[in-house]
């Protein structure tokens, strides 16, 4: 059973009251008689033109933006048409590059038309909206690919929709309506519970929104399609939604909370400004938390928790923040993202939606708060933060989890953690492994995805015993916290996780003081033959001296003791991948001490910044 079930009878009611409306067969029966909008009616209207507009030379981030926006326009000036790869190369496997570039081309070009009014703008999005739409499908049998083409060439179209030819507009209507639109009928009616409609992960999303976002551009022609979409997608997006509850985790770890929440985004804004309701999805339980858990568990260097398959440590640079700030009341978000916007505006390294902080742009000021010793974030993956107060040299930060590795993108990283002082990373996540490796999404226990050493416990900071994989069948949950004692702490229960190995396992963090960490494990073994191996990754230097270790890295250094048991001592080896098809491996260490001769062994590790 997930560990959401904890929740469910709350979550249940609410969802009960939701379907009551969402449920009903005659989808028309959501919308009372309202005007239509005129275009752009799409995330950007023109009163909210005029505001960014009359912005100009009074907000130098801003400003900045608009220089970038602008500056990245003109190149797109020049680049080629993007053909379809699968004219070219047989056995491709889907366009969703292609898609997201698009994405990236329409909301840059018609964002920089609007705002400039320069037709060169406009003329080449028209060029690559006739391009895509002279494709012969758009993908369904990889329906994101799909979703995110639907939602460029929706953009594309109600951004300019005043200077289009008659003969593009024509041209777009249709390939809207028969290359995802007629698709979604059959899909809601037929789809099983791995549909990408009605599945509990971010396709979910990603997927409904783009075909609202598409049916919304094009309303006029088909209204009662439009209603149709709209009505069965707010049916089935609470099946992801569901599972940010109670405080906000995306269980598909910091990678997927990003595309998951920047469709979001688009879904409520497009929704509340065509309809002036959302059909209570913002206010189903855990999303109006979502965005102050992922700024409350950043690191104070900036970083994220790249768990799951996650790859960069850099916080998502999507203009989520500014929605979610308007939209509930959360002007820290807003501050929060004005400081990534300021130090990524010269990147020119953006992402698709990036210049969309443009049009969202939210000047809303909140004075920084202290952060609490110890939060607790509950979901199917609990996510614990302890935080020593920022203002004390060598102040320590950690973040851990539990999780349930069979649900997607999960890994075997049960117990694992993060812990930081003076701006750097002591221990490390790998991140993901390409997806295209043979059995990457085989979740059973014996699933080839465990041998991969990016997924396993091995490449992990957590425990293995008699060097065995953990149990993707088990799951992990914070047994016990206290957050106002004088020493804050977190017991995880991972017992279920080596169920066929021990009889128990339970995992405390304990805060001693700002720069000191106390990790102490408790393993009912099955026999005294048995062994603990305690284990972390980490790119620094590693210095061993039997029961101590220090790490250095950029002039700075951490330590780290096992208290107990005495007789323990730290050993290291390289960190390596277990096959060529494997992302390569370089710079990392294993730090490990391996216990036994006991059927109960207590290991006690002092982590410190001193």
């Amino acid at each position: 059973m997930y560990q959401f079930m904890r929740f469910i009878s709350l979550v249940s009611l609410s969802f009960f009251l939701f379907s009551s409306v969402v449920n009903s067969k005659d989808a028309s029966a959501l919308f009372p008689e309202r005007v239509l909008q005129q275009h752009p009616r799409l995330l950007f209207s023109k009163q909210e033109e005029q505001r960014v507009q009359a912005l100009a030379g009074r907000e130098p981030l801003l400003d900045s933006l608009r220089f970038g926006l602008m500056k990245e326009a003109e190149r797109l000036l020049s680049v080629p048409l993007q053909e379809d790869p699968r004219t070219k190369v047989k056995q491709t496997k889907d366009i969703l590059p292609v898609s997201r570039e698009q994405v990236y081309r329409m909301v840059n070009l018609s964002l920089a038309y609007r705002l400039s009014g320069d037709k060169r703008f406009a003329e080449k999005a028209e060029k690559e909206l006739v391009h895509v739409c002279n494709y012969q499908d758009w993908d369904p049998a990889h329906y994101l690919d799909v979703a995110e083409m639907t939602t460029a060439v929706a953009i594309g179209y109600d951004w300019l929709y005043d200077v289009l030819s008659p003969v593009t507009k024509q041209l777009i209507v249709s390939s809207i309506k028969t290359k995802a639109l007629d698709l979604v009928v059959e899909e809601y009616k037929t789809g099983n519970s791995d549909s990408w409609a009605k599945r509990e992960t971010n396709w979910n999303v990603v997927c409904n929104a783009g075909m609202v976002l598409g049916a919304l551009a094009i309303e006029e022609y088909y209204p009662e399609l439009t209603q149709h979409i709209i009505g069965e997608a707010v049916k089935y997006v609470p099946n992801c939604l569901k599972h940010l509850a109670p405080d906000g985790v995306c269980y598909e770890g910091p990678a997927y909370w990003g595309y998951t929440n920047m469709y979001l985004s688009l879904l409520l804004k497009a929704l509340n400004d065509n309809l002036g309701q959302d059909f209570g999805l913002s206010e189903m339980q855990g999303v109006d938390k979502s965005v102050l858990y992922y700024m409350h568990s950043t690191s104070p260097s900036g970083k994220i928790f790249n768990f799951a398959n996650s790859g960069s440590t850099a916080p998502a640079a999507e203009p989520i923040y500014f929605y979610f700030s308007k939209a509930f009341n959360q002007p820290e978000a807003a501050a929060f993202y004005r400081k990534i916007l300021s130090e990524t505006v010269q990147s020119e390294n953006y992402f698709r939606f990036y210049f969309l902080s443009i049009p969202w742009y939210d000047t809303a000021f909140s004075a920084s708060k202290t952060l609490p010793k110890l939060n607790v974030y509950r979901g199917i993956n609990d996510i614990v933060v302890f935080n020593g107060d920022r203002n004390v040299s060598n102040s320590i930060y950690l973040i851990a989890k539990t999780g349930d590795p069979d649900m997607a993108h999960q890994q075997l990283d049960i117990g694992t953690f993060i812990v930081e002082t003076n701006g750097i990373r002591w221990t490390d996540d790998l991140g993901t492994d390409n997806y295209s490796l043979p059995g990457f999404w085989d979740y059973k226990p014996d699933g080839r995805r465990w041998t991969y050493f990016r997924n396993s416990n091995f490449s992990h900071n957590t425990l293995s015993i008699d060097n065995q994989l953990q149990n993707s069948a088990g799951i992990g949950e914070v047994k016990d916290c206290d957050d106002k004692a004088v020493h804050p702490f977190v017991t995880m229960d991972m017992s279920t996780v080596y169920q066929e190995q021990s009889r128990f396992v339970y995992r405390t963090f304990c805060l001693l003081d700002d720069t000191r960490i106390m990790i102490t494990d408790s393993v009912g073994l099955k026999n005294a033959e048995q062994s603990v191996q305690w284990s972390v990754i980490t790119s620094a230097d590693v210095e061993c001296n039997g029961n101590t270790a220090i790490l250095r890295k950029d002039g700075k250094s951490f330590f780290l003791k096992i208290e107990s048991p005495v007789n323990a001592s730290f050993t290291t080896k390289r960190a390596k991948r277990e096959t060529e098809n494997e992302k390569p491996i370089e710079g990392y260490t294993v730090l490990s001490a391996s216990v036994s001769d006991s059927t109960i062994q207590v290991i006690k590790v002092l982590l410190s910044g001193d």
